[in-house]
């Protein structure tokens, strides 16, 4: 069905390799929690359980567990370091969301921008049928970029200073 999708960027102030390290394998893998925080009236996350692999590795799976009690599974797509990583949602464990969505994810893009890192985060929801596509449309575009962009500046500020603070 139709795809709606948005994407954030930030300009990451921390070699690139040095960015992947610490994100996929590192804060990705056992600390989403504190960087997908509650955002924009959307839920944030929990705690992840389940993991069946490293978070740099196609292929690996957990679920992610969300403060409105409902959980989603989450799969490694791709990941290769250190220029791209994507994973794919499905198994919503919300009512009204799986009415919404077939599946969703996200791509995220890590590029050489001086001395630090241009970083593309894109999310994809895949509607399924047009009126859930009415529906999620300002939803994605509007409050889900919000929530995004909430990430992105946790993100950069932890990278920033715990990355700096390793690399002294």
């Amino acid at each position: 069905m139709a795809k709606v999708a948005t994407t954030v960027i930030a300009t990451i102030a921390v070699p690139r390799t040095a960015l992947w390290n610490w994100l996929v394998p590192g804060v990705f893998y056992d600390q989403l929690e504190s960087v997908v925080r509650d955002e924009a009236g959307l839920p944030g996350c929990t705690k992840t359980t389940g993991t069946t692999g490293p978070w740099d590795v196609a292929g690996s799976t957990r679920i992610v567990h969300l403060s409105d009690e409902t959980y989603v599974r989450e799969t490694v797509k791709v990941a290769t370091a250190p220029h791209y990583f994507s994973y794919r949602l499905t198994d919503f464990s919300s009512r009204s969301i799986r009415l919404l969505v077939r599946e969703a994810g996200g791509q995220w893009w890590f590029t050489d921008e001086g001395s630090g890192t241009h970083v593309k985060w894109t999310y994809t929801a895949e509607s399924r049928n047009w009126l859930a596509m009415a529906v999620l449309f300002p939803v994605i575009r509007i409050l889900w970029n919000r929530y995004m962009r909430s990430s992105m500046r946790i993100i950069t500020t932890r990278a920033e200073t715990e990355i700096g603070v390793a690399a002294r």
